[in-house]
């Protein structure tokens, strides 16, 4: 039901903002992660499930992309309409590659790709993020 979408809707943003709030807002702000966690709570139940399904398709398309060694492979351009949807469309360009970058000096987001596709996924990752921004 619905009541049941919103409920785990609300704990996963309650789970991100004990895991990563207090880090996310330092580092980007309360109005941006506010804004972040409205767009969240106001997504539908396709719209969650279309962001799910993205992320996985990212992680397949990080896989593939690998195996032809070229950081110009469209996975960059799914990663950045995954952020959209939770950053909103127009962001800055400089704070998505930091972002990116971040992934490489954080263990827990370069193991969470590095899991899905293979040792050195997330360092592709971010240079195809790079290609596609620069």
């Amino acid at each position: 039901t619905e009541d049941s979408f919103e409920a785990m809707n609300r704990e996963g943003l309650q789970q991100f903002e004990e895991t990563y709030g207090t880090e996310a807002r330092e580092r980007y702000g309360n109005d941006a992660i506010d804004a972040s966690n409205e767009r969240m709570m106001n997504l539908t139940r396709d719209e969650w499930d279309a962001k799910e399904l993205l992320e996985e398709a990212i992680k397949v398309q990080l896989r593939l992309a690998r195996a032809t060694d070229d950081p110009s492979s469209p996975e960059a351009a799914m990663h950045r309409k995954w952020i959209t949807v939770h950053w909103g469309p127009g962001f800055d360009t400089a704070t998505y590659l930091a972002l990116a970058h971040g992934y490489l000096a954080d263990p827990r987001f370069t193991k969470y790709y590095d899991d899905a596709a293979g040792v050195g996924a997330t360092e592709f990752l971010v240079q195809a993020v790079e290609a596609a921004n620069t």
